[in-house]
């Protein structure tokens, strides 16, 4: 099967365009081939009629000629009165051709004195009127006439001897061989136009081929190069310009990826700075309370101990394990007095310790490659409920990181001192959990982090307390 690129518009990456309407292979094809076809067909007909003509003009000397011969030899026997040498004459002339359709011989008084036909002796020459006059070929006059129902070429010579005229030699000529003999010619142009035009089709089309494949290669070298997919030098097999072009792509395509490369290692490296100063933040954020000393590295290593339970992969446990490092982000805003106040707060500084979600995400807003963080850290004390704060939203509305992240959450707040009470055992937490699934916590959520906690061996207390980043 051949294909012939039939192409539907498909954006690649970066918007570049993977295919836009028809290929360029049947474009060229499309335009070579009817122009080979139209050349096909104009020779084909400028052969035939020239084959043509030149059967018909063979036709007409031929059938000139044999009249000629006849009237010059019909002279002596036609003035001496010889009918035998005038019958032999006209049979051996009658079987001579095929195509000879009559041969008669008549006096000056146009009676016939010899005939290939033994009824028209002796009668008057039965003349008929010409449809198209053909021609003189110097004595002899060609008409085409109709004749007993059929279509012929009839030659008239006159007989003369010793310089006397002496008779008329009349001959018809079928023209059924000349209609077969063009039909014939006809047949065999035609299977010679035909087998041309098969090669012409595969031709054309791997001519089309040979222009278009170095394209096509090109083609799939830029979206390669766009892609993510691993870049293969695109192969330069010509000398030509599309060859030099070839070559010359392969060596930008390789410059431009180890731009790429080193633009992508600086990037990982920035990212990794401003990552290493926000857990800096946070660690800082976490000393400025002895109470919560490695809060934020308990919650993480809680969180990803959750999510790889629930089959996360590792890509997504990096992100969980950063976002709950920055979970606390914001209460770096939060003044002293009320982070470290010894009483329970007030309503108003219940509210404005509420604020820190929102702080650390304007926080992590100023870093670009931080913001996929944001939606976790805003949201890390919602409620399954819609009761928690600051949006208010429900179920699955919260992000399953950020659910992850409010449990472990609370878990360590429950099982570390506070200045107004002291820490729950983690059973206690357990239940305590357990009690708020399906209000504060989901509920399957909160059997898996139960049923987790209640399998890992419990760390030693003051272990737990001085984990730092």
């Amino acid at each position: 099967m051949i294909a012939m690129d039939i192409e539907t518009k498909e954006t690649g990456p970066g918007g570049i365009d993977r295919r836009v309407g028809a290929g360029i292979r049947l474009k060229l094809f499309g335009f070579l081939l009817p122009l080979v076809f139209l050349l096909i067909v104009s020779v084909t007909w400028v052969v035939t009629e020239v084959t043509k003509s030149t059967l018909r003009r063979d036709l007409l000397q031929r059938g000139a000629a044999i009249s000629r011969v006849v009237a010059l030899s019909a002279g002596h026997s036609l003035l001496a009165n010889d009918p035998l040498g005038l019958d032999r004459l006209v049979s051996e002339t009658r079987a001579s051709d095929p195509d000879i359709a009559f041969v008669a011989i008549r006096d000056n008084s146009d009676v016939v004195v010899a005939h290939d036909l033994v009824t028209e002796r002796g009668k008057p020459y039965r003349a008929v009127p010409p449809l198209l006059p053909l021609g003189t070929f110097g004595d002899t006059r060609a008409d085409e006439v109709v004749r007993d129902g059929r279509r012929l070429i009839e030659y008239t010579t006159p007989i003369s001897f010793a310089g006397r005229h002496v008779g008329i030699a009349s001959l018809g000529l079928s023209m059924q061989g000349l209609a077969n003999a063009q039909r014939s010619i006809r047949r065999r142009i035609f299977a010679a136009a035909a087998v041309i035009l098969v090669a012409a089709f595969f031709g054309t089309l791997l001519l089309s081929s040979f222009i278009t494949t170095p394209v096509k290669r090109l083609h799939r070298g830029v979206l390669s190069l766009a892609s993510s997919e691993t870049f293969q030098p695109v192969p330069a097999r010509s000398s030509d310009e599309l060859g030099a072009l070839t070559r010359n792509f392969n060596r930008m395509a390789e410059t431009i990826l180890a731009q790429k490369t080193a633009l992508q290692k600086k990037a990982l490296q920035l990212e990794e700075a401003y990552i290493s100063m926000v857990r800096v933040i946070a660690a800082s954020l976490d000393a400025r309370d002895p109470y919560t000393m490695g809060h934020s590295t308990r919650v993480a290593r809680m969180s990803c101990a959750l999510g790889r339970r629930l089959g996360m992969s590792e890509g997504e446990l990096s992100d969980l394990e950063r976002a709950a490092i920055f979970h606390d982000l914001g209460k770096i805003q939060t003044p002293d007095d009320v982070l470290l106040k010894v009483d329970r707060l007030s309503r108003a500084e219940e509210e404005q310790m509420k604020n820190h979600p929102i702080d650390g995400t304007e926080i992590l807003r100023m870093a670009p490659f931080l913001h996929r963080y944001i939606p976790v850290v805003r949201s890390h004390h919602e409620w399954y409920n819609g009761e928690g704060y600051p949006d208010g939203i429900r179920g699955g509305e919260i992000p399953l990181h950020a659910q992850l992240i409010a449990l472990a959450d609370a878990f360590d707040a429950m099982t570390t001192d506070r200045p107004y009470r002291q820490a729950l055992s983690e059973e206690a937490a357990i239940t305590e959990i357990l009690r708020f699934r399906g209000t504060q916590f989901s509920p399957e959520l909160a059997d898996a982090f139960a049923k987790m906690m209640r399998e890992t061996p419990p760390m030693d207390e003051t272990i737990l307390k001085s984990m730092a980043l």
